[in-house]
């Protein structure tokens, strides 16, 4: 295996390819798409890492291309995976309409009301996908490369491709998934899902700049508070999700709950994290949600075998990662501390 080092000047030199290497990892990581098929289908493994590929890794770029270049924050990244979320589960894989998807449990009839799964779709559209589908991939590649923080990765022609090949992507993905799972939603739930993309792409587009700005300007708390509630964060709106939905409470319940534990989780952050100095804040953060979705996949694919492999691969590697980006701005702190204490001439 090739040194970090050698790893961090191969993907500094081509920062495009490693944005799209980190934007799919919540389907893999989470077990959604299974490293094992690796050894066990290598054919079927290859077939959903194209379409991962095509589908997370062209709306990162996408979401991160339009911050850019609209001179937008954090907000307008949140927006836009919002957006992408009905895109990936709606017009997609359809999950946010099909009362028998797999993915679902109790949540396939709970909560269904004019053909829309709408607990699974709170869950999904207003927390999963931006935040682990579109917004840790892009807090990574700053951490990891921030000689490229605004800068533009691809020009106007690519931009162009990416939008036309993440919709083929995802037309692709219904016709697949509708034709094995013999469902479509039907024109009225596609055409109310592209205006609400619509409305939300209008919103990044609008939404105030400085919106999600931290509050104050060092970190008031220690990167260890980042990492446990980015560790604990997917976990407690799960757990806590299906406990209220086994206690048959209305739907409308459990969809305030996750509006309200991501609401929360989100201004204790704003309130803590710091405009300046907060590098190992927000690694510790990213790495703790990384951390959450190990153990999906892990577990899920335990009965493998020699599939379990790529699996560990993949988990120590994510390891190495922050274990690298922690080393390194620990010493850039370090540094910071001890120029702010040396005596002035």
């Amino acid at each position: 295996m090739l040194p970090l080092a050698q790893l961090r000047r191969f993907f500094s030199a081509h920062p495009l390819l490693f944005l799209f290497l980190l934007a799919p990892q919540v389907e893999y990581l989470t077990g959604s798409s299974q490293l094992s098929w690796l050894i066990a289908n290598p054919p079927l493994f290859f077939l959903f890492l194209v379409q991962n590929l095509g589908s997370y890794g062209l709306a990162v770029v996408l979401a991160r291309e339009a911050q850019i270049r609209w001179r937008k924050g954090w907000a307008s990244i949140i927006l836009l995976g919002s957006a992408y979320g009905i895109l990936n589960e709606g017009i997609g894989a359809g999950t946010l309409f099909n009362p028998d998807s797999a993915a679902f449990g109790v949540l396939g009839s709970y909560g269904r009301w004019l053909g829309v799964n709408w607990v699974w779709a709170v869950g999904l559209v207003m927390l999963v996908h931006p935040l682990f589908s579109v917004s840790l991939p892009i807090l990574q590649h700053r951490l990891a490369l921030p000689e490229t923080r605004g800068s533009s990765l691809v020009g106007n022609r690519g931009l162009g491709l990416a939008v036309v090949g993440l919709g083929i992507d995802a037309l692709g993905t219904l016709l697949f998934v509708g034709t094995i799972r013999h469902f479509f939603a039907g024109p009225i739930l596609w055409t109310s899902s592209c205006l609400v993309m619509a409305a939300l792409v209008v919103a990044a587009y609008l939404v105030p700049r400085d919106l999600l700005r931290p509050k104050v300007d060092t970190p008031r708390v220690r990167p260890l508070s980042f990492f446990i509630l980015g560790t604990v964060f997917i976990w407690g709106v799960t757990l806590g999700a299906d406990f209220l939905a086994n206690l048959n409470v209305p739907p409308i319940v459990v969809a305030f709950f996750f509006i309200a534990i991501g609401g929360l989780a989100l201004i204790w952050v704003l309130r803590n994290v710091g405009q300046n100095s907060n590098q190992r804040h927000l690694v510790a953060l990213a790495a703790g949600l990384v951390a959450s979705l190990i153990p999906m996949g892990f577990f899920g694919q335990l009965g493998t075998g020699i599939g379990l492999l790529p699996v560990v691969a993949v988990d120590w590697l994510g390891v190495l990662f922050f274990v690298r980006l922690w080393k390194k701005y620990n010493s850039v702190h370090a540094e910071e501390n001890a120029k702010s204490r040396a005596p002035s001439s």
